[in-house]
């Protein structure tokens, strides 16, 4: 990690890339929404706005001449790890599902919010293909580059202190969301994604919760009428399907850190 970058100027170049990637969104969303049908603009300007997310910074670490594969932690894992990382994914998921539930019976979702997320039910194919590569593929690559491997390794390395940097980068991740109604679910989220980080070196298993997270909200929010009769119970994730979800995760995590534990005893130099 290079020394010459400050927590400060880590931040900035974040904002920086979030506030251009918002801007080419924006202007892509209102250029385009006269000529071209609204759900194929709204998902390219997701898909566009995620990748333009990840040049800002791209670009200043190339400028300090820094190596990127290691500052963004693409570090390869081993099967297992994926294997066990995709149960564990499937698990969290699913009580992240109910997380929400239970918190928008607390404090509801405003109809301005509600609108938004009627944004990704797409009737065009060709739009649904877009949002999907764009909202589950490019997001969780690019943003977990960006958060869990630049911003939080660097936080990890200046502070000296894991759990703070965990912390306080998912607390940022959450509040860029914009979104009150999402903060305690997206911190949770975050917290796991940036243990996941932390516990392997590498972004990759970030990656995959990240995709699986997001895939599924892609598909409740346009086919998710068709599994309530089976997914919901009284407005919450069937108990049944949350005692398979908490089942996968004890599994997964047992995996998990067996797998991770194999793979950096194969990594120790011999004596």
């Amino acid at each position: 990690m290079n020394p010459q970058i400050t927590v400060g100027t880590a931040f900035g170049i974040v904002i920086l890339s979030l506030l251009v990637s918002g801007l080419v969104a924006a202007t892509l969303l209102l250029g385009l929404q006269p000529f071209v049908n609204l759900e194929l603009v709204t998902s390219l300007s997701i898909f566009v706005g995620e990748a333009f997310l990840f040049l800002p910074v791209y670009f200043f670490l190339q400028s300090k001449q820094i190596n990127i594969r290691n500052i963004f932690r693409l570090k390869p894992i081993s099967s297992s790890v994926v294997q066990a990382t995709i149960i564990l994914s499937i698990g969290i998921t699913f009580v992240v599902d109910e997380l929400d539930r239970i918190i928008g019976m607390i404090l509801p979702l405003p109809d301005f919010y509600s609108d938004l997320i009627e944004n990704v039910r797409m009737e065009n194919p060709l739009a649904l293909f877009i949002l999907f590569v764009g909202g589950v593929a490019v997001a969780a690559i690019v943003e977990e580059m960006i958060f869990r491997g630049f911003l939080q390794q660097l936080l990890e390395k200046i502070w000296g202190d894991v759990t703070k940097a965990v912390l306080v980068t998912a607390l940022f991740f959450a509040v860029i969301h914009f979104n009150l109604w999402w903060t305690i679910q997206i911190y949770f989220l975050g917290v796991l994604l940036g243990y996941f980080a932390w516990k392997t070196n590498s972004v990759f298993p970030g990656m995959i919760l990240h995709a699986i997270n997001n895939a599924l909200a892609m598909i409740f929010a346009n086919w998710g009428h068709k599994a309530e009769p089976w997914y919901s119970w009284n407005g919450h994730v069937h108990p049944i399907i949350l005692l398979l979800a908490i089942g996968l995760i004890y599994q997964g995590y047992i995996r998990f850190d067996s797998a991770v534990k194999k793979s950096s005893t194969q990594l120790e130099p011999m004596s």
